[in-house]
């Protein structure tokens, strides 16, 4: 006994709602309504055409049931006018802005109750009350608060006119009718708020989600960005956006003062927050082992890196490309794991071209324990004028409405003329270039560009 009255407790609970919530299954009605509407107004319609053709000229004896299907067409634009000017008040309070979906139901049973007094068919009403209910409950979902009272008044009219007809049989069968169709209506009302309240907690929890992505971002940015000091001997220009909140590329300068000793571009593998944690992870190994280890080789302080990052990272499955340079004057040192290719610009020659094209120094990838690690080391020497051109993959793999990638042809020419601009307009001239032939399509990867000029 205790068990049925919890069950009931619980089941009579789904009816008690919060403004929000009925405000939100009223947005819901509305759009049912509009299919209501183009119900009532194409079965009006074709009805009332129907009838035309098939009475002809005898039409006038069926001037009932020309009017009935007239009528159809006449509550659809009513109902209509009224939706459209509840749209344009959210202010009223629920009950007001429900006032369509009521005037709806009012007016179509109320053309039962017409037939039934105008008609000498018995069969009618019973039929178009029938409707009028289906309809009730399946398209509008009304509240059983509302619609089961108005049914049982209309049950009740429809019923002792039946009685009166001496119909005792057609008039039990709507009684009967009355009673599933009010069970339906509350069982239909009390799954609509159970799908109602999961959906809001669906969406409270996407939006928690997407707070803490913002708030990873921020956290992101706050870890990257640093005021760069006025260089002696290098200019720098950097650009970074995210495909979506945070981000998997990583960039990073390692100075002295006003000494440039290094700098490197990473991406980290797959996207989101578990590869934007992955930079946060490594930035601050990659800046330790940097300046501690200024004696070593440069392809082993990238061992030392790799080692150490295999083992922070644990069981995160994400690894990292990345260029990694460390600047002795004019002599630059490289190691490229995995990366796209810079691009050097010639000051004297005017030659801009991807530097080790053919990968004749590249190495593996960085923090990817099922591989065993590689790492070479080259050099080349920066003059005055000249520059290298860092960037992540998100840059040659961007792609048009048509599917076709910037690629690596595009995006050198766009190098080529941007050098020959000021420095400071030469990665807004590239990502012109780039959006130009995207068409300012959503990013599919993060993109990074890093410009480094030797003074």
């Amino acid at each position: 006994m205790k068990n049925s009255k919890s069950k009931f407790r619980a089941f009579w609970n789904n009816f008690i709602m919060d403004k929000d919530l009925k405000a939100g299954l009223i947005a819901k009605n509305l759009h049912r309504l509009a299919q209501l509407e183009q119900i009532l107004f194409t079965f009006g319609l074709i009805m009332t055409l129907v009838t035309l053709i098939r009475y002809g000229s005898d039409v006038k004896n069926h001037l009932i049931e020309l009017f009935y299907y007239l009528a159809y067409i006449v509550t659809s634009v009513h109902v209509l006018l009224v939706a459209i000017h509840t749209v344009h008040h959210p202010e009223w309070p629920v009950w007001r802005r429900n006032q369509p979906t009521y005037i709806g139901i009012f007016e179509v049973l109320v053309l039962s109750i017409i037939v039934l007094f105008s008609s000498s068919n018995p069969i009618s009403p019973y039929t178009v009350y029938t409707n009028v209910c289906i309809i009730a409950i399946v398209m509008l979902s009304v509240e059983p608060i509302f619609f089961i009272p108005l049914l049982f008044l209309f049950s009740f009219i429809i019923i002792h006119r039946l009685w009166d007809q001496g119909n005792a049989y057609m008039a039990l069968n709507i009684l009967l009718t009355t009673i599933v169709i009010s069970a339906l209506s509350l069982y239909k009302w009390n799954s609509l708020i159970k799908e109602f309240r999961l959906e809001k907690i669906r969406d409270n929890h996407v939006e928690a989600i997407e707070k803490e992505i913002e708030l990873a971002a921020f956290v992101q940015e706050s870890f990257s960005k640093r005021k760069m000091p006025d260089l002696k001997d290098f200019d720098i220009a950097y650009y970074s956006k995210a495909m979506a909140g945070v981000s998997g590329d990583m960039y990073d300068f390692y100075t002295d003062d006003e000494i440039l000793e290094g700098a490197g571009i990473f991406d980290v593998s797959g996207h989101g927050i578990s590869s934007g944690l992955v930079t946060m992870l490594v930035r601050n190994i990659f800046q330790q082992e940097f300046h501690q280890n200024e004696d070593k080789a440069l392809y082993e302080v990238m061992e030392i890196i790799d080692k150490r990052i295999r083992v922070e990272k644990r069981n995160i499955e994400n690894y990292l490309t990345g260029i990694l340079l460390r600047i002795k004057g004019s002599k630059i040192e490289i190691v490229n794991a995995g990366h796209p290719c810079p691009i050097l610009y010639r000051k004297e020659s005017g030659e801009c071209n991807y530097f080790d094209e053919k990968r004749k120094f590249s190495s593996t990838v960085i923090g990817l324990s099922s591989i065993e690690s590689f790492f070479q080391e080259t050099t080349f020497e920066m003059k005055s004028g000249d520059e290298i051109i860092l960037f992540t993959d998100g840059i040659k793999e961007a792609m048009n409405a048509a599917h076709d990638e910037y690629g690596n042809s595009r995006f050198l020419e766009s190098v080529k003329n941007a050098v020959q601009q000021d420095f400071d307009k030469q990665i807004p001239s590239v990502l012109s270039d780039m959006g130009h032939f995207t068409e300012n399509a959503d990013q599919s990867d993060d993109i990074t560009i890093v410009i480094i000029r030797k003074k």
